[in-house]
């Protein structure tokens, strides 16, 4: 399943989802997401790495597991 980047819309179904994030600038992200509020996400890596990504900067979000 693939969710398109919606611009900073209220989208709190990220919550808990585990996926392969890409931003526009070509990096990819691969961990758990947690919704901030409506323009940012947070996301955990396996690393136990955080990152606070704007929800305008995501091209793509690739679900691979739902919690």
């Amino acid at each position: 399943m693939r969710i398109n980047g919606n611009g900073g819309a209220n989208d709190n179904s990220l919550n808990n989802v585990v996926g392969i994030i890409k931003l526009l600038s070509g990096e990819v992200l691969i961990g758990r997401i947690k919704s901030i509020n409506d323009d940012f996400i947070l996301v955990e890596t396996q690393e136990k790495k955080i990152f606070i990504v704007n929800k305008k900067a995501i091209s793509y979000i690739e679900v691979t597991k739902f919690k």
